[in-house]
């Protein structure tokens, strides 16, 4: 093999690896490496997130915020679950709509995503942050107004699960909004068609579902949950927050959760964020 040959199959390899590096790594966020890794990636990146995906605060308010409270009017202190909740883009949106008075809750696996989730609410405190997981939610049955999971189903571990968990805690009657990739090329597998979205929301006792364009990459979709309910409102976090270990209600005492039953402890970071995960 001559030497101009075998230097371009090694600069051929490297390209190819580099190309699968920013396809595991960039393009689909480490979801095909398991979730340990995007974790990984969402901490590693969480002071920059907001900027590079080039979020307008304006742009929130106006297609996230006006959006849900048009839809749930004429309530305006409606509690509210954000799941994935990011860097608070949700809860960040609705605090700054003017009329809004109710409260958020972000929940979230990136530590590092929700300190910046409660940087970025600073000064409002109409939101709560806690670090667990979608798939196992610590709140009874029917707990919440409307619930929001936006840009985040295609990167969970198992995605149908989630759903069934967000209809679980939200009322009948109750809001939906979450969102489905339409781009999909580069996330084979990991995505769902419109039917299966409609038959998974369905599946899991959502009506009315309805797509709407969006974004390049996503489309909103809203649904309610079947039946009805009364409106929550706002609630004090003792009385919607159970224990992932007993599903006992967790009470606040010097500055940490404490379970009563089991004896668990929670801790509340400097931030404010309720550090549940090591819990589960």
């Amino acid at each position: 093999m001559s030497d101009i040959l075998r230097l371009l199959l090694i600069g051929t390899l490297i390209a190819a690896l580099m190309l699968l590096g920013w396809w595991l790594l960039v393009a689909s966020e480490g979801v095909y490496l398991g979730r340990w890794m995007v974790i990984l990636l969402y901490d590693r990146f969480a002071k920059r997130y907001d900027n590079i995906k080039h979020y307008h605060r304006e742009y929130e308010e106006m297609y996230i915020a006006k959006p849900v409270m048009d839809a749930i009017a004429p309530q305006t202190n409606p509690l509210v679950l954000d799941v994935a909740t990011g860097t608070g883009r949700v809860p960040l949106a609705l605090a700054r709509y003017e009329g809004f008075e109710g409260h958020i809750i972000g929940a979230d696996l990136s530590r590092k995503m929700l300190h910046q989730a409660a940087e970025n609410i600073y000064p409002y405190e109409c939101a709560t942050f806690i670090w667990c997981p979608a798939e196992t939610l610590p709140f009874p049955d029917n707990t919440f107004d409307v619930i929001t999971c936006l840009e985040a189903l295609e990167f969970m571990t198992n995605p149908a699960a989630v759903v069934t968990e967000m209809v679980r805690v939200l009322r009948p009657g109750g809001l939906l909004l979450t969102s489905q990739r339409v781009n999909t090329k580069l996330m084979p597998g990991k995505t769902w068609t419109s039917s299966q979205l409609q038959d998974v929301l369905k599946s899991s006792g959502i009506v009315e579902a309805k797509a709407q364009i969006w974004q390049v990459d996503y489309r909103k979709v809203w649904g309610r949950k079947a039946g009805t309910s009364s409106v929550v409102g706002v609630q004090s976090l003792d009385k919607i927050f159970r224990c992932p270990k007993c599903d006992e209600f967790m009470r606040l005492a010097n500055d940490q959760w404490l379970c009563k039953k089991c004896n668990q402890k929670v801790s509340i970071g400097n931030d404010g964020v309720i550090e549940l995960y090591p819990l589960y």
